[in-house]
């Protein structure tokens, strides 16, 4: 019995370390018919600044769901989106009143565009907010529930 053990104990630490994968890539060609930037209108105030970048982010993040590829200057379809409102609200006034006062509640409104080679083939606003509920919301999920809205639009999904 302690023989056969010593065996498989020998057999599993050798055949892993037996394999193993090696891959050689030669590419001519681009892949230019699926490639998307993002482009941040946003304003220069400081507030919207920031919720400009956190939405390129939350975008970013998204774009994963579609079937877009994010490029550099050279992609075929261009995002633009701007900023238009921006107000994160107060968290402990929406856990603090359950999400009833209109006060304490975040709201963000964006506006996106694609382009296609330089013509619009879609334009949206987006409209996002969080009223409340236990934990408040964070100031993250409006910025997420946008980017994911302008993703169902990108996918056709509307």
């Amino acid at each position: 019995m302690n023989f056969i053990l010593k065996i498989f104990i020998v057999l599993l630490m050798t055949l892993p370390a037996c394999s193993g994968v090696d891959s050689v890539t030669k590419k001519r060609w681009s892949n230019s018919e699926n490639t998307i930037s993002i482009v941040d209108m946003t304003s220069k105030d400081f507030r919207l600044m920031d919720a400009g970048s956190k939405m390129q982010g939350a975008i970013e993040d998204q774009l994963q769901f579609t079937g877009y590829a994010l490029s550099g200057k050279n992609a075929r379809f261009n995002l633009k989106y701007k900023v238009m409102e921006f107000n994160e609200g107060s968290r402990m006034a929406r856990i603090a009143t359950m999400g009833f006062a209109d006060s304490a509640k975040g709201e963000l409104r964006v506006k996106a565009a694609l382009y296609d080679n330089g013509n619009m083939v879609g334009a949206w606003e987006v409209n996002s907010w969080i009223a409340g509920g236990i934990t408040g919301g964070s100031e993250q999920e409006l910025f997420d529930t946008a980017a994911s809205e302008i993703a169902e639009h990108l996918r056709g999904d509307f």
